[in-house]
């Protein structure tokens, strides 16, 4: 059985188009356990999770190299956009599209990382306008969980920091992950 956990990324630019990213990592979930031990053992002292915009340059890599050893493959969307479009819209447009890649990819359960109760129910009600309209079936079941509940999600949110750096031209994690992750520009 193939689950998927979700994490997001927005990097402002102020001269240019900002970007906004999703990253499901699929993981089987015979793999489960071993990727979180991993995961975990990569925290640092007291630290309740991982973090990429919170770990050092050599952090980054380190974690990027580990990411690269383990079972899982990666789907991101991303939404260039100016000043005018809203947070929100550019979500709902990767959400959207990365749900329906992976209910095409078989994932059957999703987890994807809790912002708010409310901003939780702003995705609900985009997941039920996308089953209503026959894009996702119903056999994908989708939840939302704080990254300091689950560590896998701290491998989405790796995935996606590595993707939007590399979109600024910073590409020695990217690279690392390149065979292993697949990236859809939205229009």
């Amino acid at each position: 059985m193939l689950t998927a956990y979700i994490d997001e990324s927005l990097r402002r630019r102020p001269d240019d188009y900002s970007v906004y990213a999703m990253a499901a990592v699929v993981v089987d979930s015979t793999d489960h356990n071993d990727i979180r031990a991993t995961l975990e053992s990569l925290r640092l002292g007291r630290s309740p999770r991982l973090h990429w915009r919170e770990e050092s340059s050599a952090r980054q890599l380190a974690i990027t190299k580990r990411l690269a050893d383990m079972p899982v493959h990666g789907i991101v969307t991303v939404y260039l956009h100016g000043k005018e479009t809203r947070t929100e819209r550019a979500r709902r447009r990767c959400l959207e599209k990365l749900l329906v890649e992976l209910d095409h990819a078989g994932v059957t359960t999703v987890l994807i990382e809790s912002r708010s109760h409310d901003q939780d129910h702003l995705d609900l009600l985009l997941l039920m306008g996308v089953r209503k309209t026959h894009v996702l079936s119903k056999n994908i079941r989708v939840s939302w969980q704080s990254s300091h509940e689950e560590p896998l999600l701290w491998a989405a949110d790796a995935v996606v920091g590595a993707t939007t750096w590399w979109l600024d031209g910073y590409t020695e994690c990217f690279e690392l992950l390149a065979e292993q992750v697949r990236v859809i520009c939205l229009d």
